[in-house]
């Protein structure tokens, strides 16, 4: 009985054997190819990848700078602007003076010729048809605040500054589908008190009024990279906070760097959605917008976005190294504030110029760590197939 088993065993052993060598092999193109190759795009800085994209970025700029595409936005300086859509900054008194209202007067209008923008050419985009936000030099003072219409292409808003100091203001309007954001010179506030008083602070989780505010993220953060960012609202006793809408979205998120250089303003993604609403354009940070323009009323609850316990989720890509300001803006349901008010909450991000070595390393360490336990499989695999005589 046992001699005539004999060629049953051998073939089982020989199944066994092709088997064990055919996972061995799915092992080593898992551990050695793919997951060190997955990890290196994931996470080290591809230097040349911006450089191929260069030519597609370059007819999605032209395409952009005329108006054509499929929406987007671009971001100019005021003094920049020589043809085209422009808006003109300008505050009486000059200078500001703390606590004193400053009339703050904004003209739209089409380069060369000055002629001014009729406002029915101009599209509400987040409920309204200007948005302008503003900071002190030492990004400690932010506002986003809406002037109104009086008269073809004029906006203007009385605003009290509460600090002194130099401030910085970005205009925003929608025409033709596509939002143009202009930087304006700097306006000096005059007044008692400091006028700058830097003060860099890398913690995510902040307290304002009778909440806290989580900043999710993974760091370091590199330059030309899309990276997410998630908003966790919570009150000071760790309740989760529902969101009703600012605005007709959830979160408003404005992202400037400390020089003043590059602004951003985005809003959450989609559920589902991974699109760029920002093109790589004129000294602009990116960000992957969400809903469309307009939206709900602020009385009306938003549903929670895809993501862990309430997150409120954004990409953005951050185009220079350096260091940057989030401020995220959100209005606890029922909380009562007036209408188009909100709580904001800052965080600072360093954003480095390329991957760090640790980076680098760790991809060294998963392709050694990989060969390794390749090796230590295989000698098993001979030890279990080996037919003792």
């Amino acid at each position: 009985m046992i001699e005539g088993n004999e060629p049953n065993i051998n073939n089982g052993r020989k199944w066994q054997f092709w088997f064990l060598v055919a996972t061995t092999l799915l092992l080593f193109v898992t551990f050695v190819l793919y997951l060190p190759t997955r990890f290196e795009r994931n996470f080290l800085q591809d230097e040349g990848h911006m450089t191929e994209e260069m030519p597609h970025m370059d007819e999605e700029m032209t395409d952009m700078m005329h108006g054509e595409g499929h929406g987007g936005a671009i971001l100019h300086e005021e003094g920049e602007v020589a043809e085209g859509l422009a808006v003109y900054f300008k505050a009486i008194p000059t200078p500001a003076i703390v606590s004193i209202s400053t009339a703050l007067g904004f003209s739209v209008n089409m380069k060369p010729g000055n002629i001014p923008v009729r406002v029915s050419d101009l599209e509400f985009n987040h409920e309204k048809l200007m948005h302008v936000i503003g900071v002190r030099s030492d990004l400690n003072d932010f506002f986003h605040i809406h002037p109104e219409s009086f008269g073809e292409g004029i906006f203007a808003i009385p605003h009290v500054f509460s600090a002194p100091g130099t401030y910085k203001l970005w205009s925003e309007v929608t025409k033709d589908g596509v939002t143009h954001s202009f930087g304006h010179p700097t306006l000096e506030v005059q007044g008692a008190g400091t006028k700058e008083r830097k003060n860099v602070s890398f913690t995510r989780n902040v307290v304002t009024g009778d909440y806290q505010a989580v900043l999710q993220m993974k760091e370091p953060v590199v330059k030309g990279r899309e990276h997410d960012l998630s908003f966790d609202i919570h009150t000071k006793g760790g309740s989760e906070v529902v969101l009703e809408n600012y605005l007709g979205v959830q979160m408003h998120l404005a992202v400037i760097k400390d020089d003043l250089s590059q602004f951003i303003h985005t809003h959450p993604e989609e559920a589902g959605a991974h699109s760029h609403s920002f093109l790589p354009l004129v000294q602009e940070a990116q960000a992957n917008g969400g809903p469309p323009a307009g939206g709900h009323g602020h009385d009306v609850p938003a549903d929670v976005p895809a993501g862990e316990d309430g997150t409120v989720n954004f990409h953005v890509v951050f185009p220079e190294a350096g260091l940057y300001k989030v401020f995220a803006q959100f209005r606890p349901l029922g909380i009562g504030l007036p209408q188009d008010e909100a709580l904001t909450a800052s965080f600072w991000i360093e954003v480095k110029e390329k991957a760090t070595i640790s980076q680098a390393a760790s991809w060294w360490i998963l392709l050694i760590v990989s060969v390794f336990a390749t090796v230590l499989l295989s000698i098993a695999v001979h030890k279990f197939i080996t037919v003792r005589k």
